[in-house]
This record gives C-alpha cells, sequence and structure tokens, in this order.
C-alpha cells in the first residue's frame, strides 16, 4: 500500500499534490475515519486507492520512486524466474506487468477480498481501471515499443492464481480464490517473493513487522529472492477518507528482520537496497 505519509513527533507531514483544503485552511485528512491497519480487510476502497494514487504514475511521488528504480531491482535477479508471488497486492498489478519477461507463472495475492476481486477482475479483462497510463511509464523506463495492451496482455497470459493470504497467521496462504485451470499447481514456496507497500502497513507494531517479513520469507525457496519496496518513517497514509495507521519503519528495522530470517544484507549475498525520499527498494538473496 502506498499513500500521502504522516510523521510524529512535529516533523513535516507530506501532502499530496492538490490535496483537498478545509475552509479554514486545515488538512482534509485531520476529517478523515481513521482506521487500524488490521481494517485493511474490511475498509480498504479498491477504486478510491487507484484513483488516488494510479491514474497516472505522475499522480504519487512514491509510485514513481519505485517504478524508476525497480528495473533496476529486477535485473539482479536470473534471467528467467519460474515462480513469483507478489505478496500483498492490493489492488494492483504493476509489479506483474514489470516482471512479464523474466517470471513463467506468477501468484498473486492479497488480504482484502474486495481487492482479490479487483485483481480477478483485471486478470478475466474486465477491469474497469485504465492501467494505461502506468504501462507507458513502465515501458518508458524499459525502452520497450510495447503498448499497454500488449503489455498487460503478455501479463495475463502469466498469471496462474490468486490468493488468499495473511502474513499474521499460519498458513500465509489461506486459501486459493482464483486458478486458471483447476489443474493449475500453487507452490508452498516461491523463487520470487515481491511485496511493495505491504509489510508494514499491514501492523502497527515493531513485534508485527517482524512477524510479517518472517512470513513474508517463509514463502521463498532456498536460494531464492525477495523483492520488498516501502516507506521509512511512516505512521498513517490516508485516500478516500480515510487515514490507516501502521508500524513507523527505520531501517534497522529492515536489516534485522531480514538477518533473522537467513536473508542477505550484504552485496556479497545479493542484497541491494535503495531509498530516495524515504521511499525505498531492495532485493535480497535468501541465504
Amino acid at each position: 500500500m502506498t499513500g500521502t505519509e504522516r510523521k510524529e513527533d512535529g516533523e513535516d507531514v507530506k501532502k499530496e499534490e492538490g490535496e483537498p483544503k478545509t475552509d479554514d485552511g486545515e488538512d482534509k485528512k485531520s476529517k478523515d475515519e481513521e482506521c487500524a491497519a488490521s481494517e485493511h480487510k474490511d475498509k480498504f476502497n479498491p477504486s478510491a486507492y487507484l484513483d488516488c494514487f494510479y491514474k497516472s504514475a505522475s499522480e504519487d511521488t512514491a509510485m514513481q520512486i519505485v517504478l524508476f528504480f525497480l528495473p533496476g531491482i529486477l535485473y539482479r535477479l536470473p534471467e528467467k524466474v519460474r515462480t513469483v508471488l507478489d505478496l500483498g497486492a492490493g489492488p494492483t498489478v504493476y509489479l506483474p506487468i514489470a516482471l512479464r519477461q523474466r517470471a513463467e507463472s506468477i501468484y498473486t495475492s492479497d488480504y482484502a477480498p474486495a481487492n482479490r476481486d479487483t485483481l480477478i477482475s483485471w486478470i478475466e479483462n474486465r477491469s474497469t481501471f485504465d492501467w494505461d497510463n502506468v504501462c507507458k511509464w513502465i515501458a518508458n523506463i524499459e525502452a520497450s515499443m510495447e503498448t499497454g495492451k500488449q503489455m498487460q496482455e503478455k501479463t495475463r497470459k502469466l498469471m496462474r492464481a490468486v490468493l488468499d493470504v495473511n502474513v499474521h497467521e499460519s498458513p500465509v496462504v489461506q486459501s486459493v480464490v482464483w486458478k486458471e485451470k483447476d489443474s493449475t499447481p500453487v507452490p508452498e514456496k516461491f523463487q520470487v517473493v515481491s511485496t511493495v507497500f505491504c509489510l508494514e502497513y499491514s501492523c502497527e507494531t515493531l513485534e508485527g513487522y517482524f512477524r510479517a517479513v518472517r512470513s513474508a520469507c517463509s514463502l521463498i525457496e532456498d536460494g531464492g529472492y525477495l523483492i520488498q519496496g516501502g516507506v521509512l518513517d511512516a505512521t498513517t497514509y490516508n485516500f478516500g477518507g480515510k487515514t490507516f495507521r501502521c508500524h513507523r519503519l527505520k531501517q534497522a528495522h529492515i536489516l534485522e528482520s531480514l538477518k533473522a530470517n537467513g536473508m542477505g544484507t550484504t552485496a556479497e549475498q545479493g542484497y541491494k537496497f535503495i531509498t530516495h525520499d524515504d521511499i525505498f527498494l531492495l532485493v535480497s538473496k535468501k541465504i
């Protein structure tokens, strides 16, 4: 998940361009309904989220940064990847699209039923949201000549299943809600697990974050890879009249949790960490 970040202790509040104001000049988000991280399941509105952050990649700074640095992260993966799980994808499909040239089989997932329904709608080519602008942004960074339609069609052919997941329960994969075919297998572990704007937004405590990372890493094959992205120092994000609380993530938390779960944290171990304006992306190899 992504969105406007709010910082505590008198630090600056980051606002989206054009964020509405009240008549007295106060931020409209101060009147948002405040929600716990656990309320994503029932209170997350996929359409409002996509309209707020993904109508154009230029709508959200975090999205711009992630898309700009993502090709450099993916370059560190094997040329061909057998299986990919996009863990906690929300209603988004930009990661599968960015992985379409490397992945042979892609699985996507989320905690919220409404998000899973949105993912299925896109896979079945009946989505009401237009991903073309984001595809153009990705194609420009890749120097690809493909159209948005071509990029999405290629990606749809790689989608194998949509999973119901919960990174705070065991098993992490709760059920399979959609499969390409009845005979399509769903691996217990994947060669690559990607999770962007998810783990720190799934909880509000350091203990919860460590549990979420442990769950994500448990789904990675030995010698496989974790792609993780998110926001440092954010305590909330907001859209569509709701503000969701989250864990205030520090880089030290990331390193500690990766080490605790057998993931590389040095360049020699296949680790790369990129950050800009508190937005980060990393790739880590399971050792």
